[in-house]
C-alpha cells in the first residue's frame, strides 16, 4: 500500500476488480498450488481478500522486500515450496507456475527459481522499473541489474530477459534468505535476488514465452485494461476469474 510510485497499488480497480484480486484468483487457476494466501501488511487488504473468500496473513509492517514478508507469513503455512507472486502482476499466466514448481522435484540442491520471460520492446531496456536478468549457458541467473545489460553488440541475436515478480522457494531456503544481509548490490539495484547471488547460492531462470507486465505507475491501469480487452488468452482468464 505504501508504494512510493503509485500508493494504494494492492486496491485499485483494473476493470472493476481489486488488483489483488486478479492475482490471488489467477494463482488460485493454477494446479500446481495447493493452497492460496495474500501477505500483507495492510488490515484494508486483509478485508478485501477475507471478504472475497481468499485466505490472507498479516505480516509485520517492517518488511521492504516481499520475500522478507513470505518468509515471516510461511511460518503459519506448512508447505515444502513458497511460490511468490507478487501482487502487482495482474497479467501473470497462471500456466506458468507448474514448470517453475516442476524442477524442484529433480533437483535436490535447488533452492530457488524466478521466472523470466524474454523482451521483445528495445525501449524495455532503457526503462529502470524492468529488472533485466543474465542468464548462463545452463539458465542459472549471473546477475540481474535496471540498467540496460548486457551491452548490446551490433548483429547480437541473444534473447534479453526481464525479471518477473513470479518466483519459488524451498521452505529452509526462503527463512534462511530472509536471515542473510542484504548486500551492496542488492541495495544499489533495488533488487532483493541479489541478495541471493551475492550470498553465493543459485537461482535457477525458469524462461516462460508468455508476456508479463507489472503495475509501477498509476498510468499502467490502462493499459493493462486494455489487454484485458483485446488479448484473447487474457480475456479467457479475466472471465474465469470474474465469475
Amino acid at each position: 500500500m505504501g508504494s512510493s510510485r503509485f500508493p494504494g497499488k494492492p486496491l485499485v480497480k483494473i476493470a472493476g476488480l481489486p488488483m489483488i484480486e486478479h492475482v490471488r484468483r489467477r494463482v488460485d487457476l493454477s494446479d500446481a498450488i495447493d493452497k492460496t494466501v495474500v501477505a500483507t501488511c495492510d488490515q484494508e487488504v486483509l478485508d478485501l481478500v477475507v471478504h472475497y473468500g481468499g485466505n490472507a496473513v498479516m505480516t509485520a509492517t517492517t518488511h521492504e522486500r516481499c520475500t522478507d514478508r513470505v518468509a515471516e507469513a510461511q511460518q503459519e503455512i506448512d508447505a515444502d515450496i513458497a511460490v511468490i507472486v507478487q501482487g502487482d502482476e495482474p497479467l501473470f499466466d497462471p500456466d506458468v507456475l507448474a514448470p517453475l514448481v516442476a524442477p524442484f522435484h529433480n533437483d535436490d540442491q535447488l533452492k530457488c527459481s524466478n521466472l523470466v520471460s524474454v523482451i521483445r520492446n528495445p525501449a524495455d531496456l532503457d526503462n529502470v522499473d524492468i529488472v533485466k536478468a543474465i542468464l548462463d549457458e545452463n539458465s542459472n541467473v549471473m546477475y540481474f541489474s535496471r540498467a540496460a545489460i548486457p551491452f548490446l553488440r551490433e548483429g547480437n541475436n541473444r534473447p534479453m530477459y526481464r525479471q518477473t515478480g513470479v518466483s519459488a522457494f524451498s521452505r529452509a531456503f526462503l527463512t534462511h534468505f530472509s536471515n542473510l544481509p542484504p548486500t551492496a548490490l542488492e541495495i544499489t539495484e533495488s533488487v532483493d535476488f541479489l541478495r541471493i547471488l551475492g550470498h553465493g547460492h543459485r537461482i535457477y531462470a525458469c524462461i516462460h514465452d508468455t508476456p508479463t507486465f507489472g503495475v509501477d505507475r498509476p498510468e499502467d491501469v490502462a493499459e493493462i485494461e486494455n489487454i484485458l480487452r483485446e488479448d484473447g488468452r487474457h480475456k479467457i482468464l479475466f472471465e474465469r476469474i470474474s465469475k
